[in-house]
């Protein structure tokens, strides 16, 4: 699915982002998160309010973060933005808060997948 697509079928506001995997060689960007399945469309008061995750974008051509050196500790997503881009793939902005640091990712890619990590499979 492309990043766009993603982002119109799933609320990210608020979800815990655990871990960020950057693999430049194989030109892709895993994000482990907590994603609130509450907030989702499809949500249904007997699943979990929580899901627990693997966003996994391809064809990662651009990957940049603000500042470069954080720690992760079930940072929460405030803001998911699709940038401008006039080159092939699209651009997407996070911006993540997690105890006194603001992180902002930015990257670019053709295609994400979301891949959920059920219990005992960690």
């Amino acid at each position: 699915m492309k990043p766009s697509e993603f982002i119109k079928a799933y609320n990210l506001l608020d979800s815990l982002v655990e871990e960020l995997e950057y693999d430049e060689v194989n030109k892709q960007l895993k994000i482990t998160l907590e994603l609130c399945q509450w907030k989702q469309s499809y949500y249904v008061e007997t699943d979990p309010e929580m899901q627990l995750g693997i966003l996994i974008f391809s064809d990662v051509t651009f990957y940049k973060t603000e500042p470069e050196l954080f720690n992760l500790d079930s940072s929460e997503i405030l803001k998911v933005d699709l940038l401008p881009f006039d080159g092939c793939g699209e651009r997407i902005k996070i911006v993540l808060h997690g105890g006194d640091d603001v992180i902002i990712l930015n990257f670019q890619s053709n295609k994400v997948e979301w891949k959920e990590i059920e219990e005992g499979d960690e």
